[in-house]
């Protein structure tokens, strides 16, 4: 009897145990079945930003939030992959995937401490959780965890499981992989390590909110030492280079570089080509390398020159008022003195309390010190838009607890001047008129402050901008430079019963008998007025055209004085067709894309020439636009030691105002308004609005371009002018000028 239970018994054992073992094996076959195949590994394709590069390779921007640079491998130094080994997994090189002699001492590690200090986890497993699977403790995990390790083992070498894992793991301050975390951290890449700061790195990824270095660099040195001791243990290292390596200072960066370190509109701009024109929808994450025509240090130029005329002509139209009063018995002082906007930090913008006034003296109290204010370093403050007060008076504008905007002049008297953020904004557009290449986009005071372009997205009144468009038209349409036309009243009558249209030149002022080059240098309503009613709109719409304007045109005399729209970007490309002789280009910015395997996915040429006007018409214009520069309302720009041509534009109500000038090698523009189509104020003209912006610009960067001429067109020839009648003479006396005009040219010709 007990022979045979005990025989029943063993059977129910064996049949318990295969049932139980089948009942394994079956669950963790069904786990397998639903887990990822390891066949992509290979040529496995790592999430990495998309970088955008200037015209010398320089870095404008990275995408996405992830900061990764993969590496192979063979360009990881050895001492990182060792460090790494060495604190992670000690045996990575010896087991399949799985460590059980490392699960074994982790448990008796973790009972003899009483808690969890040390995990079991191989470097295969930690890989496994970062590309398949949550972190998550859950025993069907874990099972997953082990099956992916050992397959991942069998499938791929020792060297590509560590570069996966190196190139993949998270480091903290952004930083995904080692390359990316030697930058964030030392600003260097890895192959430029020491032992020590490799040793570092290695430390991080056990616990980057506790032992990265920016956060806590005494954990993070000890955890940097505790990783050269397992090195040392290992037998990475011996005992001397351990010495020397635990004893190097640790010195971290103190800002992580900028992954968009300038031009935010020009960026933009890119990755709506990107999504617009090659399709890519995810473009921060797509990989891209995308090599553009932007130069970086123009760039810079042309942001500082638009900021600086900003901030002037901020304050030429005086101050707009405190920021906000502050109450004693509800605000908080510390945050009302906070500057919370980065940009106005960068210029050195401090906001004060406003605790004594005086005529010519102001008491200020700003959150680290108190200063005052002098009326002669302060003159600019009169009341916004006000006429110019010749006795400056501090009563006029500030009260007892205003909070104002401040900076600092004197740190050791605490002598401070007052400050204003621009309401006014402005754009600027530079390129090489000879390609289309686009050298700077700057589409606003700060990209920070507002993300709209206005250097391309912004469709503003041209005003006298569009003049040189009317002349160069009739030019085409047989006057010439000596053309003569009566500059006296325009009255015509409009649609509405009893209303008439009656234009004025700027001035306010009628000048008679005036040439076509001398209405353009002074820039004469009334004059271009007559001139396009002479030559007929749809002619000039038609011309407009040509120029690459692409807003709808009204059909009457007001277009010629630039009542239709256009952008910057826009009315720079019109005027790249003078220096260019007549034809023009398509904005060029993107040279190639490259995709993460430096494949080229795409390549960019100029645009086929645009043929705009005759060369001689070009010619005529190159002449008639240098002399608004040289006698006209270009005149500041005569500071630039180049030959620059080039037009003011100013609308009626002074809401918009532009400078577009060209040197034979370089054309750039400036816009200056305000967003809601306010005006700027009286007497705000192209002039001294956007040409002292232009001028600021030029003067930075025109030493990066040569000394050239205009080009000339073999149909143009100069003839002697008599001053006063304005006809082509062979005398020798009296006053005279040399004038282009086309050939063959007689003195029965001109008008």
């Amino acid at each position: 009897m007990l022979k045979r239970l005990l025989k029943y018994f063993i059977i129910v054992c064996v049949v318990s145990t295969l049932a139980v073992s089948g009942g394994v094996f079956g669950y963790m076959y069904k786990l397998s079945l639903e887990l990822p195949s390891t066949k992509d590994l290979k040529d496995y394709e790592y999430k990495r930003p998309t970088i955008i590069y200037d015209r010398n390779g320089k870095t404008i921007a990275e995408l996405g939030s992830e900061r990764r640079y993969p590496l192979n491998i063979s360009d990881i130094p050895e001492s990182l992959q060792n460090a790494v080994v060495a604190v992670e997994d000690a045996r990575f090189y010896d087991h399949g995937g799985v460590d059980l002699m490392g699960i074994m001492r982790a448990f008796i590690t973790n009972i003899k401490a009483g808690r969890v200090v040390e995990g079991g986890s191989t470097l295969t497993q930690q890989l496994i959780k970062i590309i398949y699977l949550t972190p998550e403790k859950k025993l069907k995990r874990k099972v997953k965890e082990a099956i992916l390790a050992y397959r991942i083992d069998k499938a791929l070498s020792k060297k590509k499981v560590l570069e996966m894992y190196l190139n993949q793991v998270y480091f903290g301050r952004g930083a995904y992989g080692v390359e990316a975390a030697a930058v964030n951290y030392f600003a260097k890449s890895v192959n430029d390590l020491s032992l020590a700061e490799a040793a570092m790195i290695a430390g991080v990824p056990k616990a980057p909110g506790i032992y990265a270095p920016h956060l806590n660099p005494e954990k993070a040195l000890k955890r940097r030492n505790h990783v050269l001791f397992r090195m040392l243990e290992t037998g990475y290292i011996n005992e001397d280079t351990y010495q020397k390596a635990s004893m190097e200072e640790a010195i971290i960066i103190d800002k992580i570089p900028p992954k968009n370190m300038a031009a935010g509109y020009f960026v933009d701009f890119i990755i709506r080509h990107l999504k617009k024109v090659e399709g890519v929808e995810d473009v921060a994450t797509a990989g891209l390398n995308v090599y553009t025509t932007l130069d970086l240090d123009i760039q810079k130029n042309a942001e500082d020159a638009l900021k600086n005329n900003l901030l002037d002509m901020t304050e030429t139209l005086g101050f707009r008022g405190a920021l906000v009063k502050y109450n004693s018995e509800s605000d908080t002082l510390e945050e009302l003195l906070e500057v919370k906007k980065d940009y106005l930090q960068e210029l050195g913008f401090e906001k004060a309390l406003v605790t004594k006034v005086s005529e010519n003296f102001v008491q200020i109290k700003t959150l680290n010190s108190e200063g005052t204010l002098n009326i002669k370093e302060n003159r600019w403050a009169r009341p916004y838009k006000a006429s110019y007060y010749r006795n400056t008076d501090f009563r006029r504008i500030l009260d007892v607890n205003d909070i104002i905007y401040v900076t600092l002049l004197n740190e050791e008297e605490q002598s401070y001047r007052m400050a204003q953020e621009p309401e006014l904004e402005s754009a600027l557009l530079s390129a090489n008129q000879q390609t289309g290449e686009i050298y700077a986009m700057v589409g606003g005071f700060d990209y920070r402050k507002s993300m709209f372009n206005r250097a391309e997205q912004a469709k503003r009144q041209v005003g006298s901008l569009f003049k040189p468009i009317v002349y160069s038209t009739a030019i085409e349409s047989g006057m010439n430079v000596m053309s003569q036309i009566l500059d006296a009243p325009v009255i015509k009558e409009m649609e509405e019963e009893g209303e008439f249209w009656k234009p004025e030149n700027y001035s306010g002022k009628f000048f008679g008998h005036t040439t076509l080059k001398e209405a353009l240098t002074k820039s004469r309503n009334l004059v271009t007025i007559k001139v396009a009613e002479k030559v007929g709109i749809s002619k000039i719409i038609n011309q407009a055209r040509k120029f690459g304007m692409k807003e709808e045109l009204n059909r009457d005399l007001s277009v010629s004085i630039g009542s239709g729209t256009a952008s910057l970007m826009e009315m720079v490309f019109a005027f790249s067709t003078f220096p260019n002789l007549g034809v023009r280009h398509e904005p060029y910015y993107v040279t190639k894309i490259e995709n993460s395997l430096g494949d080229i996915v795409a390549e960019y040429q100029p645009s086929e020439p645009i043929e705009v006007l005759k060369e001689g018409t070009a010619h005529i214009m190159i002449d008639m636009m240098r002399n608004v520069v040289v006698n006209g309302t270009g005149k500041r720009a005569l500071v630039i030691p180049k030959l620059i041509a080039g037009k003011t534009g100013t609308t009626n109500d002074n809401k918009d105002t532009w400078f577009i000038g060209y040197m034979p090698d370089l054309v750039s523009g400036v816009w200056v308004g305000f967003d809601d189509f306010q005006s700027i104020g009286k007497y705000r003209a192209g002039s001294n609005t956007a040409l002292p912006a232009w001028v600021k610009f030029t003067k930075s960067i025109h030493h990066n371009f040569g000394n050239m001429l205009f080009p000339v067109s073999k149909d143009i020839a100069y003839f002697r002018v008599d001053s006063e009648s304005h006809k082509i003479t062979n005398s020798f006396t009296g006053q005279y000028t040399f004038e282009p005009f086309e050939k063959p040219m007689t003195m029965t010709e001109q008008n």
